[in-house]
């Protein structure tokens, strides 16, 4: 039967995944983006325009890739406070602030990249918008540990 354990291990495995993703596009995804355009778009491999792509990908995908360590860092540190039943506590709090900012940080990025790639405002405006919701949810969650901690108090 499925309930709210196996959910979080669901969770936890994902983010593994997402972590052998993230680290195996550290060394293919040079790559790969000549690939695509090379066989999908029939730029030269050696032009110019190829050239400028490469390093269009590096400048925006290697920094980005730093914020998706840290916030995949923080949401399995998250997810392990949650499998010990450890919800309305300050840590977590820390934890969705901190990927939040991960997010606005990859939305400033890919927006600075976006000028010279339109596709990458997409990203930018994707990142910044789940930025946004994660700074609610961390609010409500601060809100959620304030009342926690008032009636821990009171008792």
């Amino acid at each position: 039967m499925w309930n709210r354990k196996h959910s979080v291990t669901l969770s936890i495995v994902a983010c593994f995944i997402f972590l052998g993703i993230l680290t195996s596009f550290l060394f293919v995804g040079p790559w790969f983006v000549k690939f695509w355009f090379s066989v999908y778009r029939g730029w030269n491999i050696n032009g110019e325009a190829m050239q400028n792509m490469s390093t269009l990908f590096a400048s925006c995908f290697y920094p980005c890739a730093l914020f998706a360590y840290i916030t995949l860092y923080s949401l399995l540190r998250l997810l392990f406070n949650i499998k010990k039943q450890e919800i309305f506590i300050n840590a977590n709090v820390k934890y969705l602030r901190r990927i939040s900012w991960c997010c606005f940080a990859v939305a400033t990025i890919t927006l600075v990249g976006g000028v010279f790639y339109i596709p990458f405002l997409f990203v930018a405006v994707a990142a910044a918008f789940v930025g946004l919701m994660l700074r609610v949810v961390k609010n409500v969650m601060q809100n959620a540990v304030e009342i926690s901690e008032e009636n821990e108090l009171t008792i």
